[in-house]
């Protein structure tokens, strides 16, 4: 069934107006990572008020189309519920030489304009602007949208920080005549800074919040570092904190300074870190955090948040993987195939490609039982089965930002250590695979996925060839993409349909159907600990397709196999190899990569070269004997 891709059409559209602009993170040139622009002082504001917001006051990132002269609506609301008067609003400072500013209060983002006051002045970078209505307004009972608006001289003018939340970041942009309309990207990128200033309000001088504590993984008995977010609705500013941090019923108390005072008002977020020494062994603990003191002073109310810490027994490399869903009939899709390539061909190591074609059931490399992963246009992708993305742009709209998500990802410290081998049978009918896994820490609930995946395949016939869309647009209009630009006009494969080489293509699978994977599970209750090694075997049977047989016989297969935490979805840890050609026996790999079997039988006790299907015995070097049973 052909699925259509929303996030194509936002991207690119045929009229090439504004949306072929996109929204994009400021990015350092040579690093490639976000613009952190520190707040130079205290937030300015209106005397007897007080600040509202959800974005950082002390650091901030730009946003913007990379387009100088773009003019920008920016908005948050403003919640009702509690008395107070609107008085004004701080506006966030990017850009200097910004113009044709104005601040606003809406019933509705396009609705009746409540208040509004035109701005000048000199505006200083990274500090604030605050502004006042020439008569203030009572919060109403059913909130308020509030924002400014102004016309840009730099690239990314938009001040923006902190942790995604609701109701932080509402925009329209206009650019060469054509306005893109109001967007909730609220989900997508961190709040703006903008701060509403209001009067009336009571508030104490110290009321908090832990809001949220990330977990923390290591080895035992070594340095962990816990995330934590706060939110402040406090009179006064807040410089640190006194906790007391209980594990494994030893508790600890810990002084915190924090790195940037928390602004006095509602609202306001921060973020610190809670570092100590895990526990001596291997497992899976708890950290109750309390809030004690603040500033020094005893905090009478329940403040208090767990957080996770998993001490493993080593650290082992990561292979993430990213599966893609695509297809030649979708116009798009070579944006899926330059980023797939890039990865494929940067990070060989440590990226896990699966590339599935259920986009058009024309495509000769179509495999129906392959999951959508719960993706519902091509191309996308998800990462790790925890995070979905697009193949090219990542998590935002950054030119080839699947590096940064992927990186991303990578850094997570996996729970198990995967070690794989694969080889063809005698008549290459199937590929048997044994593969090893190490718990590093005790298992819940596990789960393997075996995918056979194949490299170099590429036609000359039609029905092979890829759509493309790209053709109709020129280089710059594509923001000159790496990679892209060459489907663009005048481009190497500047054509409304290409001939491409495909790689990490699924030809197999232990998926029966969609829902069904026939794939191991691995559970809590079957005694493994931490340490502990799963060894097990399974079999693919080939493709009938003449060009997936000729793939395997040119060895230019490969096998992945994924484990999968049943609890919540997320792939722990992967590893991809080549499958070989048939070889006298099939290696079952330990944990540190050598081979320990020494011969297998079947169930008459007969020698046997490769895996069979029934009761398998596998004498190991150790002199220990392992039965499985091959489905």
């Amino acid at each position: 069934m052909k699925r259509f891709n929303l996030i194509a059409t936002i991207l690119l559209v045929a009229s090439l107006s504004v949306n072929a602009q996109v929204l994009r993170v400021e990015r350092d040139s040579q690093q490639g990572r976000p613009v952190s622009h520190r707040v130079q002082r205290k937030a300015a504001s209106l005397d007897g008020t007080t600040p509202f917001g959800y974005g950082s006051t002390t650091d901030w990132e730009g946003l913007g189309i990379n387009a100088v002269g773009a003019s920008f609506d920016v908005a948050i609301y403003v919640p009702g519920g509690f008395n107070a008067t609107i008085n004004g609003i701080n506006i966030p400072v990017l850009d200097e030489g910004m113009t044709k500013v104005s601040v606003w209060l809406r019933s509705q983002l396009s609705g009746k304009v409540l208040a509004k006051k035109e701005v000048s002045g000199t505006f200083v970078a990274n500090e604030y602007f605050p502004v006042a209505f020439d008569e203030p307004i009572d919060l109403p009972a059913e909130g308020v949208y509030a924002g400014y608006s102004f016309t840009c001289s730099i690239a990314f003018p938009i001040a923006m920080g902190g942790d995604i939340t609701s109701g932080g970041l509402y925009l329209n942009y206009t650019y060469n005549g054509s306005a893109s309309g109001w967007g909730d990207y609220s989900d997508q990128f961190a709040p703006s800074a903008l701060q509403v200033l209001l009067s009336n309000v009571v508030i104490p001088d110290y009321s908090i919040q832990l809001t949220s504590a990330g977990q923390s993984t290591q080895t035992a008995n070594a340095t962990y570092s816990i995330p934590v977010s706060l939110t402040s609705s406090s009179a006064k500013d807040i410089e640190s904190l006194d906790v007391a941090v209980t594990i494994n019923e030893e508790t600890e108390d810990k002084h915190i300074t924090l790195a940037q005072p928390i602004p006095g008002g509602i609202n306001q977020k921060a973020q610190f870190a809670i570092e100590g020494t895990s526990p001596a062994q291997p497992g899976r603990y708890v950290a109750d955090i309390v809030v004690k003191k603040v500033n020094g002073i005893d905090y009478e109310e329940e403040c208090m948040i767990s957080a996770q810490l998993k001490n493993l027994t080593r650290i082992v490399p990561r292979q993430t993987v990213i599966e893609e869903f695509t297809g030649t009939g979708c116009g798009y899709c070579p944006r899926g195939w330059v980023g797939m390539e890039y990865m494929k061909a940067n990070y060989p190591e440590s990226f896990v490609g699966i590339a599935f074609h259920k986009y058009n059931s024309s495509d000769p490399m179509y495999y129906e039982n392959y999951p959508y992963l719960g993706l519902t246009g091509a191309p996308g992708c998800v990462i790790d089965r925890k995070a979905e993305a697009d193949p090219y742009y990542g998590f935002g709209n950054d030119n080839l930002g699947i590096v940064d998500a992927f990186n991303l990802m990578n850094q997570e410290l996996p729970e198990v250590d995967v070690r794989v081998a694969a080889q063809w049978n005698n008549d290459m009918t199937s590929v048997d695979i044994a593969a090893a896994i190490e718990f590093l820490i005790a298992p819940e609930s596990l789960s393997l996925i075996y995918v056979l995946t194949a490299d170099s395949l590429t036609s000359t016939a039609t029905s092979w060839k890829q759509s493309n869309y790209y053709y109709q647009y020129t280089a710059a209009q594509v923001d000159n993409g790496p990679g892209l630009v060459d489907f663009c006009k005048n481009g190497k494969y500047g054509k409304s349909s290409v001939k491409l080489t495909f790689n990490d293509v699924v030809i197999g699978s232990s998926y029966l159907s969609e829902t069904q994977n026939e794939g191991q599970n691995i559970f809590s209750d079957e005694g493994y600990k931490a340490g502990s090694i799963y060894q097990t075997t399974y079999s693919i049977p080939a493709s009938t397709k003449a060009w997936a047989k000729s793939a395997a016989k040119n060895g230019h297969t490969d096998i992945s196999v994924l484990v999968i935490d049943n609890t919540t979805g997320g792939i722990l840890n992967a590893r991809k190899v080549r499958v070989e050609l048939p070889s006298a026996v099939i290696p079952v790999p330990s944990h540190n990569g050598t081979t320990n079997q020494t011969a297998r039988y079947n169930a008459a006790g007969q020698a046997i070269a490769t895996p069979q299907r029934g009761l398998n015995i596998i004498r190991m070097a150790d002199g220990s004997v392992k039965k499985v049973m091959i489905k």
